[in-house]
């Protein structure tokens, strides 16, 4: 009897999984998707549109996993200016990349370009061919940000850019007005990328001219991001997070002394009076 009970139970399982995918399905893609799940769909149009490497990529990545790395343009001898996307099965360099500009996304293999989509045509091809459940299904195992270390494309040793964390992100003032600009990215227009040691091998001072590396370190007890310039002397600043009166701030240090450097808050009008706030020591 429990025999029986126990397979009612799985057959009933099984029903509502399918269910569920069946509506998916039916209720279909829509152009707000998030990060993995736009890289998934790109994935699959390009398989399914383009064929050869993309498909390729594709049918090793449902079996292992979807890595995207995004890179700087330099390097990669393609026409945009935009960031590239690279994709890859494997977490090693490939052939299959792409570049998103506002809504329109261009598909490249090698330094070939393949063709050019809007987000919402992508989303109505996939939805035309019943691809809902296969982008939720390769987003699940997709990752977004990874390191992927350049050879052929890119400047060589380049592991890709790093994704600032979301505390520092936006935009902050000191009580002089300086702005401190934080995207996904950059600090004030300055790439952070991650970066292969053993191989960086740029073949020119202005390919990074504004590239900086970065990390996350705990200093007594303060989470500190420790930007370092790559073409300068120092060992570079730690931006810090702290709130005080129940606003938060970033709070700068020297990495060398470890001396406090400076504030900047969500306007300019808190920055003034704020301006004899007091922040944690790191020494």
């Amino acid at each position: 009897m429990a025999l029986g009970l126990t397979a009612c139970n799985q057959n009933t399982a099984n029903n509502m999984n399918n269910q569920r995918k069946a509506n998916t399905q039916k209720q279909g893609l829509t152009t707000k998707l998030n990060a993995p799940e736009q890289a998934s769909a790109f994935i699959i149009y390009a398989a399914m549109k383009y064929k050869g490497h993309w498909q390729k990529l594709y049918q090793r990545a449902q079996a292992t996993k979807l890595s995207v790395s995004v890179k700087n343009h330099t390097g990669f001898r393609v026409k945009s200016k935009d960031y590239i996307y690279e994709a890859s099965d494997d977490g090693k360099e490939a052939d299959t990349f792409y570049t998103v500009k506002d809504d329109q996304i261009t598909w490249y293999t090698g330094k070939k370009k393949q063709g050019s989509a809007e987000l919402s045509n992508v989303v109505n091809y996939l939805n035309s061919h019943e691809q809902a459940n296969q982008v939720k299904q390769l987003a699940a195992i997709t990752k977004i940000g990874a390191a992927i270390t350049s050879d052929k494309y890119g400047v060589k040793g380049d592991n890709g850019l790093s994704f600032i964390p979301k505390s520092l992100r936006g935009t902050w003032y000191n009580r002089q007005g300086k702005k401190l600009v934080v995207t996904d990215h950059t600090i004030n227009g300055e790439e952070i990328h991650m970066i292969d040691n053993a191989s960086f091998a740029p073949v020119s001072f202005k390919q990074t001219e504004k590239w900086a590396r970065a990390r996350m370190e705990n200093i007594n007890g303060i989470d500190c991001y420790h930007v370092q310039s790559l073409n300068q002397q120092g060992f570079g600043l730690l931006y810090t997070v702290q709130k005080k009166d129940g606003e938060h701030a970033i709070a700068t240090y020297s990495v060398d002394t470890g001396d406090f450097t400076g504030s900047y808050w969500k306007s300019i009008k808190s920055a003034k009076i704020n301006r004899d706030a007091v922040f944690a020591s790191l020494k």
